[in-house]
């Protein structure tokens, strides 16, 4: 027979944290309303599922690098035509296009909040469990392109498959050149009907050939994107032109 003694060595064995925490204070409440012990293992069993949940997410988010207060509940869709509330809602709330490797495109001119959609649903997607990364372009192109260098590339791509959602922002300001240009491609390859991505970009298709110097390239990297993908033309006038107008009004 185990020694009750020995409870919260073996507890912590099994990194059973929050029951190692709890079944004391828990036990006494079960004897007071005299619970069967079937309910008592249960009631420890849910607290240990729901503080791993909550200490998963927290992980999710912490390695998401998602813009803070870039959420849904912060987004003015007001001053947005092409995308609607309820399409992002859609998108969140149904997620079986990221469970099928689908990607999201958002189209549209600087300053019109593409960013901030992208990062809504990376919130909403994080909060539903499923693993986002955010980064801009540029930055993700040059750490492939370091990696390249360093012969690891196809480690850094493998690294990446760990997130369900890749967002890629402003891919129009990637440079043009044959490296950044190569492991692009290599990136966007990679992740084809593997993981999701979410690209948004200033640039339309026809101006993608600023992107790759290869047209070969070019239409290779818009077909894998574009086979199993939804995409969103966002239109409206730049928020941060109409803050600084408004700021220039005020001052004034």
């Amino acid at each position: 027979m185990a020694n009750v003694a020995a409870l919260p060595i073996m507890l912590k064995s099994l990194r059973l944290a929050c029951i190692g925490t709890h079944w004391q204070t828990l036990a006494k409440k079960a004897t007071a309303e005299r619970w069967v012990p079937e309910h008592y293992l249960a009631e420890l069993c849910a607290m240990e599922l729901a503080t791993r949940e909550d200490k998963r997410l927290q992980r999710y988010h912490k390695e998401s690098g998602l813009p803070p207060g870039k959420t849904l509940a912060s987004f003015d869709f007001s001053a947005l035509e092409g995308v609607s509330l309820q399409q992002i809602n859609a998108l969140i709330q149904n997620p079986h296009w990221v469970e099928q490797g689908e990607n999201l495109l958002l189209f549209g001119a600087s300053g019109i909040g593409k960013t901030h959609l992208a990062s809504s649903i990376g919130y909403g997607l994080v909060e539903a469990g499923i693993r986002v990364k955010f980064s801009s372009a540029t930055h993700m192109v040059q750490e492939l392109q370091q990696a390249k260098q360093n012969l690891g590339l196809a480690e850094a791509l493998v690294k990446l498959d760990k997130f369900t959602v890749l967002i890629l922002d402003d891919l129009g300001y990637v440079k043009k050149t044959a490296q950044e240009t190569s492991v692009l491609f290599e990136l966007i390859a990679h992740r084809y009907e593997r993981g999701t991505l979410i690209i948004t970009s200033n640039q339309a298709f026809k101006d993608w050939d600023h992107l790759f110097d290869d047209s070969i390239m070019t239409v290779a990297a818009i077909d894998r994107l574009v086979h199993h993908a939804t995409i969103m033309n966002c239109e409206g006038e730049s928020y941060r032109r109409k803050a600084s107008l408004k700021r220039m009004a005020s001052t004034q």
